[in-house]
């Protein structure tokens, strides 16, 4: 009986297990281990404005930890302001500290808080590359140039809010260095050439430094200095060599050249030249006691075109109506020798309807010894070279027949001009053959027949009326010695008188047209103002008047036939917007205005700052007519940017722009409490006109 009841109770057991084991065999369990969570010590280094990414070398249950399947905080260290680490992203903002940053984190399964690793992290934060350029300046008492122009902090233009600049050495007498980077010489400097040693380091770290050196020339007062620039880009060029009669110089690296001679006075030609470009002249008034500055711009050489001497022929332009046809065995050297084989023909058509000052000389001839002004309908400059290089001309007796592509702001050329040829000697423009307009559309020239070659200009003499008028500073007082310049709008050509003992002038300009009139004097301008159209000798209502010192800031916007209508757009630090809706003043708030509005074609539209406000000013064309009528890039827009006590900067479009971007970005100017400024090129497109600041409206003193 026992055997049995023992047997029956273990089959019992037996057979209430095996369902259990079972069941375990298949899993069905509710105590299932949690999928494993591991963290890993990483060791990462970010640059500002980058991140990495602490948990690539996680995993949650063997799969990649991410965002989405595991939450991310930091249990241990701080991160210094700048740096953030967000879902286990660890981002260093812009101005960031470099250095090393040791930190503790945990991961925990999404939903289950209690499933967490936790693991270090080594993060080192890299300094932004800092780089400062060399520099090179010819100042002279009262003027300043930028190091920071150059220099870049991350890839990004360097500026006086992103980096601090100390000189690293004792300064000349009479040179100054500021934080912000402006070179400054002052009355007491000595002339001479000086290197000026300086460090530049970021400002969120100040051990963040790069150092240059900026060459300066403390040039004479009776100096003649200057800078040769690409018309088409307006950078500065290197080796353009300068000539006033038997005084030579060459431009530096910058463009810049500074030549000092006892014969520098009165009425005197600057010759520009260089390869790839054509010769140029501009006509400078050199002063006693004064340092004279020249600007030239330079065209590039449109064609270069083999033609045989033997046989003669003709040489064009792509794309242009500029042509040359030369006769058979033509040509000579100077000394009179015949070349042979080929020669190279270089054609430079220029184009004064879009900028005036590509234009040798200052559009003027001399009628009966008499200087008169002339307006101009296109101009070419032609040279011959034999194959070492070798200047050639025709010789005499010989002809060539030329083809001048019509450039005008006219809007009625005559069916024939008087040919000019331009005497780089005298620097006036001599009368020589005539010419006829032919061909058609946007194809017109004006074709003729010349017997030498140069630069040769269809241009005619115009019937004048003389515009009086004053230049005052900005407390009023009448200024001795000022320039005061006309450049026609509705027609090619410029004129140009200086103020007398009283401030006042006497300007001539065309017959019932219209121009603008501006002055200059010891590196500042004036405002400038729209003149005409006048059938008789008129006066203007005010005097043309000079910016607070530091001030006197000018934009000049021109461009060419197509679009019609391009705006300039200045917006000051505290949100004023000067525009055509809305064209400011000049003597009261912003102290900024468009003195000039243009809605026909090339311009100039002008701004001009007489009060400067401290904070950032933008500035841009907006293409109001569209990109379906002309774009701001093949239109030859270009803006000369006036800044006081500095070389005029040429500002031309850059690359980007399509049919969504009618907003040509150009720069922004930050200006700090002395009135300093700092000028940082943007060069960009954009589908948007720039945001508009929230400053308050604080006006700086110098």
């Amino acid at each position: 009986m026992k055997t049995k009841i023992v047997s029956r109770a273990w089959a019992l057991a037996a057979a209430t297990a095996l369902p259990m084991l079972l069941l375990s065999a298949c899993g069905g369990s509710d105590d299932a281990a949690p999928p494993a969570v591991v963290a890993v010590a990483d060791t990462v280094t970010v640059s500002p404005q980058q991140s990495a990414d602490l948990l690539a070398n996680d995993t949650l249950g063997g799969a990649q930890a991410t965002a989405g399947n595991v939450s991310f905080s930091i249990t241990g260290g701080t991160l210094p302001t700048g740096v953030s680490a967000a879902n286990g992203t660890v981002t260093a903002a812009a101005g960031s500290p470099p250095g090393r940053i040791d930190i503790t984190y945990t991961i925990c399964e999404n939903g289950n808080a209690n499933n967490c690793a936790s693991a270090s992290a080594q993060i080192t934060v890299v300094a932004p590359v800092i780089a400062a350029v060399n520099d090179s300046f010819n100042l002279s008492a009262g003027q300043s140039g930028d190091v920071l122009a150059n220099d870049s902090l991350d890839g990004a233009p360097a500026t006086a809010a992103t980096v601090t600049i100390a000189a690293t050495g004792t300064l000349p007498a009479g040179i100054t260095l500021a934080a912000n980077g402006m070179l400054a010489v002052d009355a007491t400097a000595a002339t001479g050439t000086y290197n000026i040693a300086y460090s530049m380091c970021e400002t969120a770290a100040p051990s963040n430094c790069a150092n240059a050196t900026a060459a300066v020339v403390v040039v004479l007062q009776n100096t003649l200095t200057g800078r040769a620039v690409d018309a088409s880009t307006g950078a500065g060029i290197n080796g353009i060599g300068v000539a006033i009669g038997a005084t030579t110089a060459t431009t530096d690296s910058s463009g810049n050249f500074s030549v000092s001679s006892a014969g520098l006075s009165g009425r005197i030609s600057v010759t520009f030249s260089g390869a790839g470009y054509a010769q140029t002249v501009r006509v400078a008034d050199v002063v006693a006691g004064q340092t004279t500055d020249v600007q030239a711009r330079l065209v590039p050489v449109a064609a270069s075109v083999a033609v045989n001497v033997a046989t003669g022929g003709t040489a064009t332009v792509a794309g242009s109506a500029a042509q040359v046809t030369l006769p058979a065995n033509g040509v000579q050297r100077a000394d009179g020798s015949m070349p042979s084989g080929d020669m190279t023909v270089q054609l430079t058509p220029l184009n004064p309807a879009v900028d005036s000052s590509v234009m040798p000389g200052n559009f003027t001839t001399a009628v009966g010894g008499v200087s008169t002004p002339i307006e101009s309908f296109g101009a070419m400059s032609v040279t011959l070279s034999d194959s070492s290089g070798a200047a050639l001309n025709l010789s005499p007796g010989q002809t060539a027949t030329v083809r001048i592509p019509l450039s005008t702001r006219s809007a009625t050329p005559p069916a024939t001009v008087p040919l000019y040829y331009f005497d780089n000697a005298t620097g006036v423009w001599v009368e020589e053959g005539t010419a006829t307009l032919a061909g058609s559309g946007n194809a017109r020239y004006y074709e003729g027949t010349v017997t030498h070659f140069t630069t040769w200009n269809a241009d005619q003499v115009y019937n004048t009326v003389r515009v009086s008028g004053c230049v005052v500073d900005a407390n009023g007082t009448r200024v001795v010695g000022a320039t005061v310049s006309a450049d026609g709008i509705d027609y090619s050509g410029t004129s140009s008188v200086t103020t007398d003992s009283s401030g006042n002038f006497v300007l001539p300009m065309r017959l019932g047209s219209q121009a603008t009139v501006a002055g200059y004097s010891a590196g500042m301008l004036t405002n400038t103002v729209p003149a005409g159209p006048y059938s008789v000798d008129s006066t203007l209502p005010d005097c043309l008047t000079l910016g607070q010192a530091g001030a006197g800031v000018t934009m000049k916007l021109t461009w060419g036939q197509l679009p019609s209508d391009l705006d300039s757009h200045l917006f000051a630090p505290d949100g004023a917007e000067v525009y055509y809706g809305s064209q400011g003043s000049l003597t009261a708030a912003p102290f900024a205005n468009l003195d000039v509005d243009d809605t026909s074609s090339f311009g100039p539209e002008v701004v001009t700052l007489t009060r400067l406000m401290v904070g950032t000013y933008k500035y841009s064309v907006h293409n109001y007519s569209g990109y379906s009528s002309g774009s701001i890039t093949a239109s030859g827009a270009r803006v000369e940017l006036n800044v006081p006590g500095r070389a005029v900067e040429l500002i031309t479009p850059p690359s980007g722009e399509t049919s969504n971007t009618n907003w040509w970005n150009l720069f922004e100017m930050d200006v700090d409490a002395s009135c300093n400024i700092t000028v940082r090129r943007i060069a960009t497109f954009s589908a948007d006109k720039p945001a508009a600041g929230t400053a308050a409206a604080t006006y700086c003193t110098p």
